[in-house]
């Protein structure tokens, strides 16, 4: 490791070092603390009683009327409500049907693939996810119009708009975290 991936290691962990100019010095701290986790993962996160769709249809609608917020509107408004509820509606049918096929396939129950959603990287990707959606579709007026209709958020969902959550869906079901890094990069604060 280099002295750069050593100090955002400490950093990760709320620690810095004071004092190291040697490489030998961030090791030897760095191997100190390496059974502490990182800050952001200490928090578990509650799994809802709920199904994979419904629980991440919840949170789209969430993302979606926090992306209505940011720009100074208000989420009950038309035509933002209109939009929120196509998305949730759109979540719900499109994780029902990929993640029973996903879930089926992987010899998983869809309530596997609610628990692996929930782990801290899957969750931050499809959060993310969600929101490159909602800003899509509140982009301009006539973008909230297209997104008024199911069709148009379901189609959208398969990567027009920037998101595939097909792949998202399908890297959750094997547990595969390398994407979800790439998603999280395209961030804009980061």
């Amino acid at each position: 490791m280099k002295v750069k991936d050593l100090r955002t290691f400490l950093s990760d962990r709320g620690l810095v070092c004071t004092g190291c100019q040697e490489k030998s010095d961030f090791v030897r701290m760095a191997y100190q603390y390496r059974s502490l986790k990182p800050s952001g993962s200490e928090e578990k996160r509650a799994i809802p009683a709920k199904k994979f769709w419904e629980a991440w249809a919840d949170i789209a609608q969430a993302e979606c009327e926090k992306s209505v917020k940011l720009r100074s509107n208000e989420p009950t408004t038309e035509p933002f409500k209109s939009v929120c509820d196509t998305i949730h509606s759109a979540t719900d049918s499109y994780f029902m049907q990929h993640g029973r096929k996903v879930a089926n396939q992987l010899k998983k129950t869809p309530q596997h693939l609610l628990q692996t959603s929930f782990k801290d990287i899957y969750f931050e990707a499809g959060s993310h996810l969600f929101q490159i959606l909602s800003d899509f579709c509140l982009a301009s007026p006539a973008a909230q119009k297209k997104c008024q209709s199911l069709g148009t958020v379901v189609s959208s969902m398969d990567g027009e708009c920037g998101a595939d959550f097909k792949k998202w869906i399908t890297n959750v079901g094997i547990e595969n975290t390398n994407p979800m890094y790439e998603i999280i990069d395209t961030r804009d604060d980061l």
